[in-house]
């Protein structure tokens, strides 16, 4: 049964910025703005030396950026901290110049580049990167000990962007198209990065490289550096859905004090969650790179084929490992399917928060899963659209609706739809469509749409980009041979639908389709406290007149 009219699909665009009271500088502008002078060119490759000296909480290298040229163009702009310095840039074998306006580096080649061409330039840097006052919330570098006072450095840098540490394009839409990390440290420690490790080798000056490689498209601030006293576990996972690929690299990084307890606590928790995983949105997508964990001196990032993690080994109340099961999730939300402007990281956030529902549904069934929504649900504030202002460099948010009000809306559209089939298909199909590719709040609600035949338009127009909820208001009017519910849509948009469970016989719920205008229906009871609401499956308010 169809649950909403279909129409074309045609998202309506909005202006969010005055829902939004941030006032945006210059430079988060040039930090979020896709200018000419960032569309020029696409990142194919990077290419990053970069040598860590803890002691000193000082890092230095280069950075090879290999391009595609998309116009005609002599100018550029990269993104580079300006507490870190620029030694050079180097394009064929010279020196060229460069300007520098806070963040933004401009190059300047010296002569027109033309278009559909592959070539490269080379950053060197070094500097006293940002160090994260509480990562990963406060993004940077941290520089920690171990319990025997070794050195333990980790980086998160989600909020900042890439560019508190690495000269890049620093900018959700453009992913390097794959990326190699020659890194060093000290040769008594172990460098982990994303991918896989191809080489080390030892200088004999008391600094190590460790080489990885990542085969895959990476968002900037998926690039992590971990260096510790590491101890290696390797285990397989054997896929019960890739055909092609059935035993998936398993690898942890742990502290070598740890190393019993995370033998015998890592690769099971891993191993149900790529079950549940697998099982709802398709095959891990970054086969090629493995399935990498290192412990970090922070709580977790969802860092691409390198989970950050560092929750201590256990379970919580519900029985899983939060950060494994979240950050995890974010590899097919965030990490593969990518937002292309931080306006819309409720896509990365909302899909992966309702990741945790679903695994709880995949171990101990739906009504665990919605008491822990419901938990969940108690977080939720209202106070600005989910999607922020575009262009601009927005990850300051004060609230958590993109966690906790983004996995409602979800749940509220599987509701709605009332066709678990169905629902399980479009999430598999978004990660099969969109893999690892850059997706869109319109292409979401196109692939929805698409599939059910249904219209999630204005769904979506309503919970992303207003912050008010809808609100069912209802009376029940008292014939004396019968009741009557009349009931409407109140402080939602024009053409607003979500059909809602109600009682219109008693302890028995079935949906009803509530518009703007008042709709009478009969009820199959004489008394009025018989009727109750779904609100345990719905995001809405009650209002009762």
């Amino acid at each position: 049964m169809k649950r909403f009219i279909f129409i074309t699909f045609s998202f309506i665009s909005l202006s969010i910025s005055a829902q939004h009271k941030e006032k945006f500088s210059k430079y988060e502008y040039l930090h979020g703005k896709l200018t000419p002078l960032r569309t020029c060119f696409d990142v194919k490759l990077y290419d990053i030396y970069i040598k860590v000296e803890p002691k000193l909480k000082f890092i230095s290298g280069k950075n090879k950026i290999t391009f595609l040229t998309t116009t005609d163009f002599q100018k550029l702009q990269l993104d580079f901290f300006l507490q870190m310095k620029i030694d050079s840039i180097v394009f064929e074998n010279k020196s060229i110049a460069y300007k520098r306006d806070s963040n933004a580096v401009f190059v300047d080649f010296g002569k027109k580049l033309a278009k559909n061409k592959i070539e490269n330039l080379t950053v060197y840097f070094r500097g006293n990167p940002r160090i994260a006052k509480n990562a990963p919330w406060d993004g940077g570098f941290v520089w920690s000990k171990d319990s025997s006072g070794n050195d333990w450095v980790g980086l998160a840098c989600e909020g900042l962007g890439a560019s508190c540490w690495l000269p890049c394009k620093d900018h959700l839409s453009d992913e390097a198209d794959s990326m190699n990390m020659h890194l060093i440290v000290p040769e008594n420690l172990v460098g982990v990065s994303n991918g896989r490790l191809i080489s080390e080798q030892s200088f004999g000056n008391g600094f190590k490289e460790f080489d990885w490689q990542v085969t895959n498209p990476i968002n900037n601030y998926d690039i992590t550096i971990n260096v510790a006293n590491y101890a290696h576990i390797h285990d397989i996972y054997e896929s019960k859905v890739n055909e092609m690929q059935k035993n998936l690299s398993l690898d942890f990084y742990v502290l070598k004090d740890n190393v019993e307890t995370a033998r015998n606590f890592l690769p099971n928790e891993v191993k149900r969650m790529l079950d549940c995983f697998e099982l709802r949105f398709g095959a891990y997508p970054f086969w090629n790179d493995g399935y990498k964990l290192v412990e970090t001196p922070y709580w977790g990032m969802e860092h691409q084929s390198c989970i950050s993690y560092g929750n201590g080994y256990k379970d919580n109340r519900w029985g899983f490992d939060f950060i494994i099961v979240h950050e995890s999730g974010h590899e097919w939300f965030g990490n593969s399917l990518t937002c292309s402007d931080p306006a819309e990281m409720w896509i990365h956030e909302s899909f992966t928060t309702y990741s945790e529902t679903l695994f709880l549904e995949c171990r101990f069934g739906y009504q665990t899963s919605l008491k822990y929504l419901l938990e969940q649900k108690r977080n939720i504030q209202n106070k600005v659209p989910m999607i922020g202002p575009y262009d601009v460099y927005y990850h300051g948010r004060k609230d958590n609706d993109i966690y906790y009000k983004g996995a409602w809306v979800l749940q509220s559209l599987r509701s709605s739809i009332d066709n678990d089939s169905i629902w399980f298909i479009m999430l598999k199909n978004l990660n099969i469509t969109f893999n690892k590719k850059n997706i869109t709040t319109s292409d979401i609600c196109k692939s929805f749409s698409e599939k059910t035949k249904l219209n999630t338009d204005k769904f979506f127009e309503q919970y992303l980009m207003h912050a008010e909820i809808p609100e069912l208001e209802y009376k029940i009017v008292d014939r004396g041979d019968n009741l009557e519910l009349h009931y409407r849509w109140g402080n939602t948009i024009g053409g607003f639908e979500m059909p809602i469970k109600v009682t219109l016989a008693k302890d028995l719920y079935d949906f009803i389709s509530p518009t703007k205008s008042w709709q009478i229906i009969d009820l199959n009871f004489h008394n009025p406290d018989d009727f109750k609401i779904q609100t345990d499956r719905f995001l809405i308010n009650i209002k009762k007149l």
